[in-house]
């Protein structure tokens, strides 16, 4: 996850939009929080999905007309929405609220059931200003660590996000190493037009 500022409600001559469709809020979404999923980071090429923080289905007790409200909406890719589901959302860290670069590390693990394929899962950060059974809900939410194995299956997080820690570790990080200080300057550029055109954000800015 990166933290992320929803800001104030998009306004229409000078007055708060408000919609009957949750969909309406997508053009709005992308224009303020780019073309990633708001919980796994990864880019969102076609049809990204608004997603409610707290779940579609009303919950007791909840004011009519909230679930609709532009500061209960994000992005989401099908993975992690697929997964989030309907489930409440009590005890979770969320990107709108908490910063979550802080609650998770990433590690790369050999794939259990691909052959000679690299994967990277996030997991609790050691970290004691972090809850770890609140970092693991996260997790657990959006099945941010699955490592999906099926012919059918459209949940590939676990390559995208270690492709992108590899370009980061293996490539960029010893190409920065390598280029020295008075090329430095050049290079900052570059590394900021690939980390936009990859996602995963995290990865690409801890090797530096």
């Amino acid at each position: 996850m990166r933290p992320i500022l929803r800001g104030a409600v998009p306004q229409i001559n000078g007055v708060d939009k408000v919609v009957t469709d949750y969909k309406d809020w997508r053009e709005d979404l992308l224009e303020v929080l780019g073309n990633y999923c708001s919980y796994c980071n990864m880019v969102l090429n076609d049809s990204p999905q608004v997603e409610h923080v707290k779940p579609k289905i009303p919950q007791p007790g909840q004011v009519p007309g909230a679930l609709l409200k532009w500061d209960n909406m994000l992005l989401a890719c099908g993975p992690c929405n697929r997964a989030k589901g309907n489930k409440p959302v009590n005890f979770h860290y969320f990107p709108d609220q908490n910063n979550t670069h802080l609650i998770f590390e990433y590690i790369v693990i050999l794939h259990p059931k691909r052959n000679k394929q690299y994967a990277c899962i996030p997991v609790p950060a050691n970290n004691q200003s972090v809850n770890y059974l609140k970092t693991k809900n996260t997790i657990d939410l959006c099945k941010l660590n699955a490592l999906t194995v099926n012919p059918r299956a459209t949940d590939l997080r676990w390559k995208y996000r270690y492709e992108t820690w590899y370009s980061a570790n293996e490539i960029w990080r010893k190409q920065w190493d390598d280029w020295g200080q008075n090329k430095k300057d050049g290079f900052i550029p570059l590394l900021i037009d690939t980390a936009k055109a990859k996602g995963f954000f995290f990865y690409m800015v801890q090797c530096f």
